[in-house]
């Protein structure tokens, strides 16, 4: 069950990280992450980002009383999953995961002028970085056109880490059976 936050109550951007990788809380902690399998990995930091897109699509932006330090929090988390990501799909020797990963780079740096105008630089590697000076004032309407439902770069990042996490799904069985198995519909 979620804990929900009344009016005025911020969560903080661990909160929301903890609650992105509930399918796997250990890939949370850079220690646990160490020990664990490149497909396990890919499999967590992308269903994670699956949640995390999700969770910033469903954001109601219109309301007046939207608490932009929840949305902070959000995106902030947002930011740490993707870049998780990012890094696992490259470590793994599946194609269809560095491709994926390839994808997120791309797609983030086409949408880059308008991820700098909320505070977030896309750096030369692909990955994402927040000011947080500039985050955390960034007007609610800049935020909605990337991360609202309707938003073509949120919702792009949202397919591509479902068939990323879908794609891990197979890579972790056949890590599990060592056999090259692609499970894949």
């Amino acid at each position: 069950m979620a804990a929900v936050a009344g009016t005025g109550t911020s969560l903080s951007a661990s909160y929301y990280l903890r609650n992105f990788y509930t399918a796997n809380r250990n890939a949370v902690t850079s220690s646990k992450r160490k020990e664990m399998t490149g497909g396990t990995l890919s499999q967590a930091d992308a269903t994670a980002l699956h949640r995390a897109a999700k969770k910033l699509r469903n954001f109601n932006y219109e309301d007046d009383t939207t608490d932009s330090a929840n949305i902070y929090g959000s995106v902030n988390a947002f930011i740490q999953v993707y870049n998780n990501t990012l890094s696992s799909g490259n470590k793994t020797d599946d194609a269809s995961l560095n491709r994926y990963s390839r994808y997120l780079k791309s797609l983030s740096k086409e949408h880059s002028s308008e991820l700098s105008r909320i505070g977030i630089t896309v750096n030369s590697d692909g990955s994402l970085s927040a000011n947080d000076n500039l985050l955390k004032s960034a007007k609610v309407s800049k935020v909605k056109t990337l991360f609202a439902d309707d938003a073509e770069y949120i919702t792009k990042v949202s397919r591509y880490s479902k068939k990323m996490a879908e794609k891990a799904d197979s890579v972790v069985l056949s890590e599990t059976l060592g056999s090259n198995i692609d499970l894949t519909l």
